[in-house]
Parts: structure tokens; C-alpha cells; sequence
């Protein structure tokens, strides 16, 4: 609006001294803002957005996974065996980029280590807390083979397939007992949204 009025000014009074007029102010750019308070400490659209691109979510799927991994990461922090060494974190580093070299152009490199980090301690935090209580029976790998019998392929022997079938159930048990974690820590967290809530609740 600015110039276009001193472009008006200049066409019709011409040689007006506009040149003494004081210069514009320094242009503002928003760097940063907070999408979500969680438990009195402010979520950050870099940490979302990290968290978008890496994983490949929407918008608001992103801020519910991204609030999800602040609770849990609160949590983990406690642990003293849920630290992580800046060895682990450059390491996990080389292996994201190297699989995906274009996250280096689209999610700045402090932000992408953040997001490490945080996950790196919530994995921790889960082997220590959730893993050891794990455990499959062999009367449980039984069953699951004799429900899976009608879509399994002819000619497979259970003793070639126990120790899968074993390691699946175990993640489904580990993946229940992480989901009801969660659902506990949303039961007592205070999250309130800037700017109102998301259509969708996460």
C-alpha cells in the first residue's frame, strides 16, 4: 500500500521530495508458532510439521501423533535408561537420510534430530517398561497357527513357521500395551489448541 501511494504522489506532483520520507520498517517473517499447549508447555508447528513430513500424515494427524509423542516422550524422559547418547542420535540421523535423502530439503536438520531424539527415548522407554512383560505362550502360538490354517499356504510345517507366528504375536501384544499407555496418558493430560480445536478429535 506503501508504494503504491508514493507511486500516486509521484505521477501527480512531479519532483515531490519523497526522498526524505523515513524507510519502511524491517519486514516481519513468523518464523514459529504454537499449535497446542500440553500440560502447561507449548507445542511447536516445526515439531508438527517434522513429524508430517517424516511420517506422511494430514495436518491434524500429524498434531494428535505429535501430542501423543510429547506425552510419551514427558514420560520417557524420567527413565535414566530412556537417555540417548549423541552417538545413537547421529546415527539414526545417517540411516533417515540415507534412506530418505530429500527429508535434508524439506525439514531442517535440528528439527529432524528433535524428532529423533524423542523417538529414539520413547523406543527405549518401551523395551525397558512394556517388553519384558511380553510374553506368548506356546499354547497361544498354537492357536493363532490353527485359526490362520484356512488363508496359509499349502505345505507349510509349524515348526518352520512357530518362531515368526511368535515374534507377530508378541508385537500385537507390545503395539496393545503402548495403545493403552496413550489412552492413559490423554486421560490425564490438559491439552488445549491455539486457535480452537481440530475437526477430528485425535
Amino acid at each position: 500500500m506503501r508504494s503504491s501511494i508514493r507511486a500516486l504522489l509521484a505521477a501527480l506532483v512531479p519532483g515531490i521530495a519523497l526522498a526524505r520520507e523515513a524507510p519502511p520498517p524491517p519486514r516481519v517473517e513468523l518464523v514459529e508458532r504454537i499449535v497446542a499447549v500440553v500440560d502447561e508447555r507449548p507445542l511447536l508447528a516445526s515439531d508438527v510439521r517434522a513429524l508430517q513430513v517424516v511420517r506422511g500424515l494430514a495436518e491434524e494427524a500429524a498434531r494428535a501423533a505429535a501430542i501423543d509423542e510429547r506425552l510419551m516422550h514427558v514420560e520417557a524422559a524420567r527413565l535414566p535408561q530412556a537417555d540417548v547418547s549423541p552417538e545413537e542420535e547421529n546415527h539414526a540421523l545417517e540411516l533417515l537420510v540415507e534412506k530418505r535423502p530429500a527429508l535434508r530439503g524439506q525439514v531442517p536438520e535440528a528439527d529432524l534430530r528433535r524428532l529423533l531424539r524423542r523417538q529414539l527415548s520413547i523406543l527405549k522407554y518401551v523395551e525397558f517398561r512394556f517388553r519384558p512383560q511380553v510374553r506368548v505362550s506356546d499354547a497361544e502360538v498354537r492357536k493363532a497357527w490353527e485359526e490362520e490354517e484356512a488363508g496359509r499356504p499349502a505345505g507349510l510345517a509349524f515348526e518352520d513357521e512357530q518362531d515368526d507366528l511368535r515374534a507377530r504375536l508378541e508385537r500385537r501384544a507390545l503395539d496393545e500395551r503402548i495403545e493403552a499407555w496413550v489412552r492413559e496418558l490423554r486421560q490425564r493430560a490438559d491439552v488445549r489448541y491455539v486457535g480452537g480445536s481440530p475437526n477430528a478429535a485425535p
